[in-house]
């Protein structure tokens, strides 16, 4: 039995010319690097997007308004003085106002506390304080010759980074009660 379906892009890997060829792929490689790993949480929401723009936590929590959402991005990233999604997997869909896309990446941290002695390297050499799988789900609109994000959602477990921000004395065990 036949079912339908409808035309996807496929990528396993990083970035590369394959995932720029793609208007939405190119588009979110630029906001990756040059907004979230980069960590310019002061960049104007309305930039990149919508005004309803909705952020889905790993807890599944959801924030509602680019204004609200965008800070709300800085805040998950916040215990990190630095991060860097390397993108292994996606699928990406045309949907009646843009794309949709699901994606696996790699997510290389260190903590804006220093401490800890174990680091991890990526596949550049370059040292971390940690690293973990995630999976993210994103809804990319049209806008006029724009490319806007109005959803991004989380699926990742943290518990690495909170057992290392506890060592470090950037959480109290307390904190993860409340």
């Amino acid at each position: 039995m036949s079912y339908p379906t409808q035309p996807t892009f496929i990528h396993t890997g990083t970035w590369d010319d394959k995932t720029r060829a793609h208007p939405c792929m190119a588009f979110m490689e630029r906001y990756t690097r040059s907004i979230i790993d980069t960590r310019s949480w002061d960049t104007p929401p309305l930039d990149w997007h919508t005004p309803d723009f909705a952020f889905q936590k790993s807890t599944g929590q959801v924030v509602e308004s680019a204004e609200a959402a965008f800070k709300s991005v800085a805040e998950v990233y916040g215990p990190f003085s630095e991060q860097c999604h390397d993108p292994s997997f996606l699928i990406c869909w045309e949907t009646s106002k843009g794309w949709g896309m699901f994606g696996i990446a790699s997510l290389w941290w260190t903590l804006a506390v220093p401490g800890g002695s174990a680091k991890v390297k990526d596949t550049n050499g370059k040292e971390w304080d940690g690293v973990g799988p995630g999976a993210f789900r994103f809804e990319y609109v049209k806008d006029g010759e724009e490319i806007k994000l109005a959803r991004t959602e989380i699926f990742s477990d943290p518990s690495q980074a909170l057992v290392e921000m506890l060592k470090r004395g950037m959480i109290k065990a307390e904190d993860l009660m409340a």
